[in-house]
């Protein structure tokens, strides 16, 4: 049985951010946890990113800073408290050489643009690119993992996520290093978001409606095996979740794009939102 999350807060965007009203597009699409009292917030439709006081209360916290890219929007984002770097990955762009990539955008503390690098990944379609993004450190080296939202890194409908490891060159790239493969337990239909605590991994499906959590061997590259558990959102209306954050070892908080026209209305009433779950633990 797939046991189900327990919704702790919620509220709109537009109710948090100053400026914001109910019908301007908030796209949410990615979370990172600044601080243990707030969280940054990207969108895919534009180039901003949002403070949030996690309390979800009204006040100076909650802020909107330019965001300046080379394309519109971001898939997710990634922090590096040690040194202090914001990172936000672009889905896909056409490369120089004619191909689909992803790229980085990396910010200092004040939201100034320091780089966009590119991820060596090639994809066959510009809408299906790189959706997650998490920052680790391990050994002296600067660790990126970006997940592909489909299956296999590609169209296919099935055959298990894929993430993409990248680590920092000493010119201030991203070098390609290896892949870690999502179990079958962790089969969605696509995959929207991602991140990374401590060894322990959390996968997000949009059109799943589910999060799968399991533990990563950073030595073999690999997914622990039956380390992953899957679980479910609370109601129906979580349709559209599509980042993630780790704030605390039983407890994340997530970010919900725009509800889509051939979805049910009941997905408007979570959607452009942002929300806080608890993990229950596991049945013995």
């Amino acid at each position: 049985m797939v046991q189900k999350l327990e919704l702790i807060r919620e509220e709109k965007l537009y109710r948090l951010l100053p400026g914001k009203k109910k019908s301007d597009r908030l796209e949410a699409s990615g979370v990172a946890l600044l601080d243990e009292e707030s969280a940054l917030v990207i969108f895919d439709n534009l180039n901003l990113i949002a403070r949030i006081d996690l309390s979800f209360k009204h006040g100076k916290r909650n802020q909107l800073f330019p965001a300046p890219s080379i394309g519109e929007g971001f898939e997710d984002i990634a922090i590096d408290h040690e040194g202090k770097q914001v990172f936000c990955v672009i889905e896909t762009m056409e490369d120089t050489d004619g191909k689909y990539r992803g790229f980085v955008s990396e910010y200092d503390p004040e939201g100034r643009i320091q780089r966009c690098e590119r991820l060596e990944t090639v994809f066959t379609s510009p809408n299906k690119g790189f959706e997650g993004l998490a920052f680790l450190r391990r050994g002296g080296k600067q660790i990126l993992y970006a997940m592909c939202e489909g299956n296999l890194c590609t169209n296919a409908k099935t055959g298990g996520g894929r993430i993409q490891a990248f680590t920092r060159t000493r010119e201030g790239s991203w070098k390609w290093s290896h892949e870690v493969k999502l179990p079958k337990s962790a089969e969605f239909e696509d995959y929207a978001g991602i991140t990374y605590r401590d060894g322990r991994l959390a996968v997000v499906s949009q059109a799943s409606s589910r999060i799968w959590i399991g533990s990563v061997d950073e030595e073999a590259r690999k997914i622990v095996k039956n380390s992953g558990s899957v679980y479910r959102f609370p109601a129906k209306g979580y349709g559209n979740v599509e980042g993630i954050a780790w704030l605390s070892d039983d407890m994340i908080v997530a970010v919900s794009d725009q509800k889509k026209k051939q979805q049910p209305e009941v997905c408007a009433r979570k959607d452009q939102s942002i929300h806080i779950f608890r993990i229950p633990a596991t049945d013995s």
